[in-house]
Parts: C-alpha cells; sequence; structure tokens
C-alpha cells in the first residue's frame, strides 16, 4: 500500500491516528477515512495490500497497536503502536510482543519511542507518506521539512531473511527492526527488539545495536548529463542497492556476520545520491518507486505500491 495522506488544518491527534490505522490494516476508500483527510489532495494506491491487523485499540491514549505475521512463520508477528499522543509527533514503536490485554509490550526498539527519529505532524494542512506491506511499514512526513526532526528522514519497521545459522524461526529471534534512515547514513545504526550478541546472550534495547550495511554510491552530476551508469547496450538505469543487516568487529555487543537483507522482502533500497529530487517517481522493471531524502541528500527509495 501507497498513501499520501493529506491531513486538514488543526486536525485532530485522534483522527490522524484513527486515518492511520485505518490505511494500515486494509482500507481501500479515502473517502472512508474521518474528515480531517483532505481526499482530493490525497492519494492511495492498494495494488499491494498493506498487510496488517489490528491488535489493541486501546494500547494507550491516542495509541494502538497493529501486527503482522512473519515472512517464514506466520504464527508469530511483528507489532507496532503507532501513537500521535505527544504534539507535533506519530510514533511507530516496535516491540517484539504485544499483551493486548494488559496493554504492554516487551523488548522495545530501541529509538522507535524517540521523538527524534518518529515523523513529525502539524496543526497546520501537510502531508504524511506512507509504503506497507506485511514485510514493513515505512513513515516519511512533510511539516514544511521533511521526515523526522532529526536528519529529516524516513522511518519505520522493516522484516529481513534470515541469513545466520542459529537464526531459525524455532529459535525465536525477531527478523525485523526499528530503522530511521538518518541513523542508516554513516555509522549506520539501527535496532532489532532483540538479537544475540557475540557473548551469545541476548541484546535488547541500545545493546541490540547492529549495522545497515549497503554499497554507498554518489553519482557526480545528474543522471541525465553524465550517463555513467550505463547499461552496457546505449542506455542508463538506476541501481537498486540491497539492505543489509550486519554487524563485524564489535566486541561484545552483536553477533559478527551478516544477518539478512531488509529490500528482498520490504521493496527499499539505497540509491546514488544527486539522481533524483524528493519524492520523484521513477521505474525500475515493472515497478515505480518514490525517491526518499535525508540530511544528507535523497539516497533512499520505497516501492509506490
Amino acid at each position: 500500500m501507497y498513501c499520501k495522506y493529506v491531513y486538514k488544518a488543526a486536525a485532530s491527534k485522534a483522527n490522524i491516528l484513527a486515518d492511520v490505522v485505518q490505511l494500515l490494516t486494509g482500507e481501500t476508500s479515502l473517502s472512508n477515512l474521518s474528515s480531517d483527510c483532505n481526499v482530493g489532495a490525497s492519494q492511495l494506491v492498494t495494488t499491494v495490500a498493506a498487510g496488517w491487523t489490528l491488535h489493541d485499540a486501546s494500547a494507550a491514549t491516542n495509541a494502538r497497536c497493529i501486527k503482522a505475521p512473519m515472512a517464514d512463520d506466520a504464527t508469530t508477528f511483528k507489532y507496532m503502536v503507532i501513537d500521535t499522543n505527544t504534539t507535533g509527533y506519530i510514533f511507530g514503536k516496535v516491540y517484539e510482543t504485544w499483551n493486548a490485554t494488559a496493554h504492554t509490550g516487551t523488548n522495545l526498539a530501541y529509538t522507535s519511542d524517540s521523538s527524534s527519529y518518529c515523523q513529525r505532524i502539524s496543526t497546520s494542512s501537510y502531508q504524511l507518506y506512507i509504503f506497507a506491506s506485511p514485510r514493513s511499514i515505512l513513515m516519511f512526513s512533510y511539516t514544511g521539512s521533511y521526515g523526522s526532526s532529526t536528519g529529516n528522514s524516513p522511518s519505520g519497521v522493516f522484516e529481513r531473511t534470515r541469513e545466520m545459522a542459529w537464526d531459525t524461526p524455532g529459535a525465536g529471534y525477531p527478523p525485523y527492526a526499528h530503522i530511521n534512515f538518518y541513523q542508516a547514513n554513516g555509522s549506520g545504526v539501527i535496532y532489532p527488539p532483540r538479537t544475540k550478541r557475540r557473548s551469545t546472550t541476548d541484546g535488547t534495547g541500545a545493546t541490540a545495536v547492529c549495522t545497515l550495511g549497503s554499497t554507498y554510491v554518489t553519482h557526480p552530476g545528474t543522471f541525465a548529463e553524465t550517463g555513467v551508469i550505463t547499461d552496457g547496450v546505449g542506455g542508463e538505469y538506476v541501481p537498486l542497492l540491497p539492505l543489509i543487516m550486519t554487524r563485524w568487529n564489535c566486541g561484545t555487543t552483536a553477533y559478527p556476520g551478516g544477518y539478512g537483507n531488509f529490500s528482498s522482502l520490504c521493496h527499499t533500497f539505497m540509491i546514488p545520491t544527486g539522481v533524483f529530487a524528493v519524492l520523484d517517481e521513477f521505474q525500475v522493471g515493472s515497478e515505480t518507486y518514490i525517491a526518499l531524502s535525508t540530511s544528507t541528500g535523497v539516497k533512499y527509495c520505497a516501492r509506490k505500491a
């Protein structure tokens, strides 16, 4: 699912929350959203289902918990609490489990509850871009500037493949992480709810730190002018660089090695900088992608579906 969700000036926290959760849990018509949705300015594409279900309608004040099954084990779930209670922000708090009776979760992914690394909302009329499938949720806001208050970046929850021998569905480690793409720049810090440490003990919170690796490419000019990215037959193409969860040479923190691939499940990639402006759309094969920015340039994209 892709939605350019435009809310009206003075939209309420409750209505923005209800609309976002409704979109993530299968809504196919903007006209069914609250009166705070500017239907004429919004866009909804549902050729790929969002794939999440409501798990706890009373997670907290102005907060609801949603869930989606794992790719390799449909009996276990990813949990995200969508929370608009903090004025000016929409949180996507990522948990390993969530008890819908006690309204509490276990192993909150570090920084997923931070106002610095979530998305912003406003009392003016602005937009929130949402990309979702059963494998991931990515949000990217605009409130006069793009993205999170630190790094101007998109953020969300992303599921990965399992590449380590110990990382099986039976072992029970959650194969997903909270990512704010500002943190994916440079040192590339991301946070799963729980993972194996080098000492073989479990890491949670700040001790579950891992790295989002890829091949970083800077385009030396505009895409049309330089033509340095060629397809070998006289044309040009945009390389989609996979996002890999890894951790090497990290002492007693995370277990070293390549944990898995986010992009193959979530259709979110790194792209060369200097090619697109923020929110440009481009085709790769039969798929349409939208370019996303951070404070250091337009360097990511997500599938418009």
